[in-house]
């Protein structure tokens, strides 16, 4: 189509974020994003667990957008259980046995749906969670699947990460990913402004209200940009 950037592809499923990036975003050790997308090799590096990801571009650790959207979706387990890879891998199993045709089922409608279910489930019975640890994973989960914008087909558009280190639905949602926009680069939500260029000014000695009065937006966006660019840098 004339005009289009990406060529007639989805940029969603393009290879547009490297896991040191993602793993950055989401306060995750990049150790444990990467065996995620590449595996994990154990008892003695005689066995392998296979990647729960399947990322767009593994030769050059390129992760797409709705590669990202599954790891959102993972990182939600790893802020309240420390979980084995095998054992998710084993919930992750069972959810797509309900649509094995599925290239990314933890960012899918389905999994928001009787995924999300089957996967507390599986994971109470591998674990030993309590009914009580189930459901404080299952309302983590939940806190994680509501930032997630989806066409009315189901499929993810948009994701408003956590800029604070409360992961909570009560989280501002000043700061939106879309691959869409700003080539996918966090923005204030509702424009185009990457977070990146507030924080660039800001650090050069340009004061809140100096920049919101620029940009014509209220002092609040530019303050959770801030919160968001310096967590990320921490």
């Amino acid at each position: 189509m004339k005009g289009d950037v990406y060529g007639g592809l989805d940029p969603r499923e393009l290879p547009a974020y490297a896991i040191s990036e993602v793993a950055r975003y989401l306060c995750l050790p990049k150790s444990t994003l990467r065996s995620w997308t590449y595996g994990q090799r154990y008892d003695g590096g005689r066995r392998f667990f296979r990647p729960l990801i399947q990322i767009a571009d593994p030769e050059a650790g390129m992760m797409s957008f709705m590669d990202f959207i599954e790891a959102h979706v993972l990182s939600a387990i790893r802020r309240r259980h420390q979980v084995k890879l095998e054992t998710i891998r084993v919930a992750v199993r069972r959810i797509q046995k309900t649509n094995a045709n599925s290239k990314h089922p933890l960012a899918e409608a389905q999994f928001a749906t009787v995924g999300k279910q089957l996967f507390v489930e599986e994971l109470g019975r591998l674990v030993s969670l309590s009914s009580e640890g189930q459901l404080v994973l299952s309302t983590c989960l939940d806190d994680y699947l509501k930032r997630i914008d989806r066409e009315p087909s189901g499929i993810a558009v948009r994701l408003f990460p956590f800029t604070r280190t409360t992961s909570s639905d009560a989280a501002p949602r000043r700061v939106a990913i879309d691959p869409r926009v700003a080539f996918g680069r966090p923005v204030i939500a509702g424009t185009s402004i990457p977070t990146a260029t507030i924080h660039e000014r800001w650090r050069a000695g340009e004061s809140v209200m100096v920049i919101a009065n620029d940009y014509d937006r209220p002092a609040e966006d530019i303050d959770e940009a801030l919160r968001w660019e310096t967590l990320r840098a921490a």
